[in-house]
């Protein structure tokens, strides 16, 4: 009798361990983040602490077909979202109805790859009953960093990326200012398809490999100053960028090429190295002139104080001389620099489940399960108010920081 009764007791603590592990459980915050927004397909798992459980990425070889196809990525997506999505809750240790909510990119970005990732997390959030964050991707990309360092409200961001080139401040999660934007091509979309006019992925093992990191490592051995390029929009008194002018100046430069010499023109040319090392520099200058007028306008104007954050995030960011030279001038200026890891500019899932993260701890953006339906796709959306014009009507004359000419 007295071991049957140990042996109920013990049965009832083992009862009450399991229903307190099943609550511990329920109660914890767990973020499922989806990424499509372009032709990496990224999923990752973010707990109530930031702590990243799992993740995992798919790439295309946009490389092989002269960049992003989007009809292509549309269909690799697809083929790829529910292996990634699982293998990420799998590194976690969680399945899907232990998920708290399901963050997804829905803005801005390719439509088609687009309605994949958020077609899927609908499907997800209407069949377990989970809410929904729908995330801005340069948004995503700008409160990343606050995942590795204690980056707080206000701060300049500098997104720069194969689809964005944007200069504000972030005042919040869901709260920013726009000082200026690129008026036509973006940084990434530049440096990319200069290298592919100078037939960089035709060499051994470049094939895979994106553009801008080839430019990156030819321009390293390169001399800039044997053919000179000028800095874009040096006239304007503002913060806009512009990136067309430089694949004309070096159409210019190859055809005068092209003129003195019979070198082959399905070859890559003997002075590709100083041609990548000039684009890289007028480009990287371009970047950091417009960066050092908007910190002078905002301390000018007192919407930040002397001294801040400027954060720089995006696929570019990775590229080590634009980062040492943005670091310089922030240096000059009394400000620091800070950027993500290499592995996380580049877009990925980590960047939205961080988004959702911090979204859902502030509980806001937040669709319920039975509004998940009428969440849309924006392939073109404002990250938020743009006030150029006032940065040009301060008309401020800036005095050029210099680049060290070694780098």
């Amino acid at each position: 009798m007295l071991r049957c009764l140990k042996l109920n007791c013990s049965y009832s603590r083992l009862l009450q361990v399991n229903q307190r592990a099943r609550l511990a459980k329920q109660i914890r915050t767990i973020v499922l983040g989806i990424e499509t927004s372009c032709d990496d397909t990224g999923a990752a798992v973010i707990d109530q602490s930031g702590r990243l459980l799992g993740e995992c990425i798919s790439s295309q070889l946009s490389t092989r077909y002269g960049g992003v196809i989007p009809t292509f990525a549309m269909i690799f997506h697809r083929d790829k979202i529910e292996g990634v999505v699982n293998e990420a809750l799998k590194q976690a240790g969680v399945g899907i109805e232990d998920i708290s909510c399901v963050a997804v990119t829905n803005r801005p970005g390719l439509k088609g790859p687009l309605l994949v990732g958020t077609d899927y997390a609908k499907y997800l959030c209407s069949k377990y009953n989970k809410p929904m964050i729908p995330i801005h991707h340069m948004a995503a990309h700008a409160l990343t960093v606050r995942m590795e360092e204690d980056v707080k409200f206000p701060f300049m961001i500098l997104l720069i990326s194969g689809g964005h080139c944007i200069l504000g401040i972030a005042k919040d999660i869901d709260d920013f200012v726009l000082l200026g934007a690129s008026k036509d091509d973006s940084p990434g979309e530049t440096l990319d398809k200069v290298a592919r006019r100078l037939r960089l992925h035709s060499l051994p093992n470049m094939r895979d490999i994106s553009g801008g990191r080839t430019l990156e490592i030819f321009a390293e051995s390169g001399d800039r100053l044997q053919f000179p390029v000028g800095v874009p929009l040096r006239e304007y008194k503002d913060c806009n960028f512009s990136f067309s002018g430089l694949k004309g100046h070096m159409d210019y430069i190859l055809r005068r090429i092209n003129k003195t010499s019979d070198f082959p023109s399905h070859e890559v040319l003997p002075q590709a190295r100083d041609i990548c090392a000039s684009v890289q520099y007028s480009l990287t200058k371009h970047l950091c002139e417009r960066v050092q007028r908007g910190i002078e306008f905002v301390e000018y104007d007192e919407m930040m104080e002397v001294g801040g954050t400027l954060v720089v995030s995006g696929g570019v960011a990775s590229n080590q001389y634009i980062r040492r030279s943005l670091s310089h001038v922030c240096q000059e200026l009394g400000w620091r620099a800070v950027y993500p890891k290499p592995k996380l500019c580049t877009d990925n899932g980590i960047m939205i489940g961080w988004a959702g993260y911090e979204f859902w701890k502030q509980q806001r953006g937040i669709v319920q399960p039975k509004d998940v339906f009428d969440v849309e796709v924006s392939p073109k959306c404002p990250l938020g108010e743009n006030i150029s014009d006032r940065v040009t009507a301060t008309n401020l004359k800036c005095k050029w920081i210099k680049l060290d000419s070694s780098w």
